[in-house]
């Protein structure tokens, strides 16, 4: 019932987005514990230093990082899961958020579709910190959105989630985890983002 009621209220938001709106919800990051003291001790640094080191390395360094986690399914992964594909979209939702919800079927089969191009989608699953959680299951069973998905670990957390302020945000990289194109905010229909990813194939093909 509750799966019900998010994608409808989805099904509304989207069409008020088809007159030009933004789809999306303020982000909510699950904290993994292990990652609270730390994130106190980076506060008490201030920002100033690590927010130069960021501008200078953006370009060079791969988006998440060196990282460790584990799907909803409980399997260990880390960075290397980039590696298995030329492009890979990155999709951060949530299971509070109805538009997350509503293009995750869209999702689902652009993975059937361009996995033997050479693309693979992967989620995160922003307010998510432990494998098996039985909510994200069931939306991911409910909409076929079958792909793989992590949860928030203390890596990912310190990392680029820290500038997630919507889901769903989506983001692009390479084999090597390196950016490709702007990350986009918000749900947007199947058509949009075969365009999206027709165009960054091309690229990453390109700079081979």
């Amino acid at each position: 019932m509750k799966l019900k009621r998010l994608i409808s209220g989805a099904a509304v938001i989207l069409m008020i987005t088809s007159s030009g709106m933004f789809a999306g919800c303020g982000a909510k990051r699950a904290e993994p514990e292990t990652a609270k003291e730390e994130t106190r001790s980076t506060e008490e640094k201030g920002t100033e230093a690590s927010e130069s080191s960021e501008e200078e390395t953006a370009e060079a360094s791969p988006l998440f990082g060196s990282f460790t986690s584990e799907t909803l399914d409980g399997e260990a992964v880390d960075q290397e899961i980039f590696s298995g594909a030329d492009l890979t979209m990155v999709n951060i939702w949530g299971t509070f958020c109805g538009p997350c919800i509503s293009e995750m079927p869209d999702l689902g089969e652009i993975s059937e579709e361009y996995k033997d191009k050479g693309v693979q989608v992967i989620g995160i699953v922003s307010d998510v910190v432990e494998a098996k959680d039985e909510t994200a299951l069931e939306i991911v069973n409910t909409t076929g959105a079958d792909y793989t998905h992590i949860v928030v670990s203390k890596d990912l957390y310190l990392g680029y989630l820290q500038e997630v302020q919507v889901v769903p945000t989506t983001v692009f990289v390479d084999k090597e985890g390196k950016q490709v194109g702007s990350a986009q905010y918000g749900a947007k229909s199947k058509e949009k983002w075969e365009e999206a990813i027709n165009e960054l194939l091309e690229q990453v093909k390109d700079e081979r």
